[in-house]
């Protein structure tokens, strides 16, 4: 049975024999139901025309660990800002916004709705729609592009400036491509490398852009972004993600190194799954999840895509700082005078973290592990102090083996009533 990858949709039941249920006007090319490529990240240890699959260098899905730690550092500095650029916590903005061409409009405005409606959102969060249908790379690459007008107008008209942008979901691809493979990912990658220089001159506070490649295109029946060029879009923001990596000058990020010359670049949420062949994490693409095109994304379309990206940013490590309330990231730990603080190390952590504490002796404590939904992922024990100090040791897998997800964590010690709490960021496992 196949399912969606994680998110809250109302599910048609999908099997490999079956015609796939009807989710509002599907697309007309219904026989397509798979192109024989394999996802980026299901890959592993296998090539595309002699390339490496994965997210990032090395085949891997997980961003390195010093890209990792970079793009965790710089989201903690995220802060609202007014429209001149100042910190403004009670007043201020931290502006997110989209950039692309037709599906990432369509995909984005169902997406705004539901992260303005998500409770846990930054109460100073402003989300808008930047992408604009037609504005393909070709049309945004250069500085003096209309299309940049139009990001300011957009701006402006809901009651922001450029200044306040932080953070970007680019999804952009270039219109009508004939080049062969590698040169058409390539060409892709030049325009998405031009267009993160422009954005980060048009926008000069946006630290953090998440790039997201093309859903399936099997079911298309026209010339914009037909297979195989949807699919290999992702080896072109792979590409680019990993030139930044490397250290590339134009697509610097820190302030350290040189002229910042680009946001800190990732990968969103990958969307390419090979039609009804079912993805490792169970996504398929159905042709109801597209217009008569089966290139634009229908409603079920657009809120697949609007539910995944609203589902990485609630949870990925280099957004919650900035995306979710930051009195759900943490409750502050405020020790009486003399007793040691609740402490975690390592942290970030791949897997294990010593926690360090101390309770009055014959103080009941108990020590659990809260998601940012206020769940309780770990109970991790209880006792009675002793008044020494007391190392436990956090094993983020249950007794099953099962891990927790990437994200950020909150450790919390009740003692006599009173709650002093931490965070913890457990990066993805290697």
């Amino acid at each position: 049975m196949a399912r969606r990858s994680g998110v809250a949709l109302a599910v048609c039941l999908v099997f490999a024999t079956a015609v796939p249920c009807v989710r509002g006007a599907a697309a007309s090319n219904c026989s397509a139901t798979s192109v024989g490529f394999v996802p980026l990240t299901d890959m592993g240890a296998g090539s595309y025309h002699g390339f490496a699959g994965g997210l990032y260098p090395g085949g891997t899905n997980f961003r390195p660990v010093a890209h990792e730690s970079a793009g965790v550092a710089i989201a903690r500095a995220i802060v609202p800002l007014d429209t001149l650029g100042h910190p403004d916590p009670v007043n201020g903005r931290i502006v997110l916004i989209s950039i692309g061409m037709s599906n990432c409009t369509q995909e984005f405005s169902a997406f705004v709705p539901k992260a303005l409606s998500f409770a846990g959102r930054h109460p100073r969060l402003l989300v808008i729609d930047c992408a604009e249908g037609g504005q393909a790379t070709q049309d945004i690459r250069i500085p003096t592009a209309a299309y940049w007008d139009t990001v300011r107008a957009r701006l402006r008209g809901h009651g922001s400036s450029p200044l306040q942008v932080q953070a970007a979901w680019i999804k952009q691809a270039r219109r009508g491509p004939t080049e062969p493979f590698p040169a058409s990912a390539e060409s892709l990658t030049n325009d998405l490398g031009r267009i993160v220089r422009i954005a980060r001159a048009a926008l000069p506070n946006l630290r953090i852009a998440y790039l997201t490649s093309r859903i399936y295109a099997g079911y298309a029946t026209s010339a914009l972004n037909p297979e195989p060029y949807a699919y290999e879009s992702g080896f072109a923001v792979r590409w680019l993600i990993g030139a930044q990596i490397a250290g590339v000058d134009s697509l610097n990020f820190d302030p350290a190194s040189g002229p910042v010359e680009s946001p800190w670049l990732s990968w969103g949420p990958y969307l390419w799954a090979d039609g009804l062949v079912t993805r490792s994490d169970g996504l398929v693409w159905t042709c109801s999840d597209f217009q008569s095109d089966g290139t634009h994304p229908s409603t079920s379309g657009r809120n697949l895509v609007a539910d995944s990206l609203l589902a990485f940013l609630k949870r990925d490590v280099s957004s919650v700082p900035w995306f979710v309330n930051p009195a759900l990231v943490a409750i502050e730990d405020r020790a009486p005078a003399g007793e040691p603080r609740l402490a975690i190390a390592p942290n970030p952590t791949r897997l294990e973290a010593s926690i360090t504490f101390a309770v009055a002796p014959g103080v009941a404590w108990r020590l659990e592990v809260f998601d940012l939904a206020g769940r309780r992922v770990r109970d991790l024990g209880a006792g009675a102090g002793a008044g020494a100090l007391t190392i436990h040791r956090w094993d983020a897998r249950d007794d099953g083996g099962a891990r927790v997800g990437a994200g950020v964590y909150q450790v919390r010690l009740e003692t006599g009533g009173r709650v002093r709490g931490t965070r913890v960021v457990m990066l993805r496992a290697r």
